[in-house]
């Protein structure tokens, strides 16, 4: 098994309740391929990156160890974020090739997995923007190294 590391994400409606959702889904879909040690950080609070919204984000980061494939887990976070509500679409891009951001009532991002490296159109691992957003490394640094 290896572990993974997750990024959970929402400004819309009750974000406390988003994040206990989405977690409470991902690892029940994810049972039977899921370790005992799930480890949660708390929630942090952060400022929309890439567009403007009116609503500040919740973030969460969530670590366990997995059996599933990483392309699995993805489709397990899509299906969640489909389940919890969010538009099943490809991502949108303007005129420049940047890519178009929105509110939304869960993200859920794959940010590492084992010492697993990916490199797919639908899927990279290492999250590539990781190392720009401090609102996914304050929450991973905090699994890390403990509260």
């Amino acid at each position: 098994m290896d572990r993974v590391y997750l990024l959970l994400g929402t400004n819309m409606g009750n974000k406390e309740r988003n994040l206990q959702t989405a977690i409470a889904l991902l690892i029940n879909e994810l049972a039977p391929f899921l370790g005992s040690d799930v480890k949660e950080s708390s929630i942090h609070e952060s400022e929309a990156v890439g567009f403007v919204a009116e609503e500040t984000f919740f973030n969460q980061a969530i670590s366990f160890k997995t059996s599933v494939s990483p392309t699995d887990l993805l489709k397990v976070c899509k299906h969640v974020e489909a389940k919890m509500g969010r538009p099943i679409e490809d991502p949108q891009y303007d005129e420049s090739g940047n890519r178009i951001y929105k509110s939304r009532i869960i993200d859920i991002d794959i940010l590492l997995y084992g010492n697993q490296t990916v490199d797919l159109p639908e899927l990279q691992i290492p999250h590539p923007r990781l190392q720009e957003r401090e609102f996914a490394l304050i929450p991973l640094r905090e699994i890390f190294v403990g509260y």
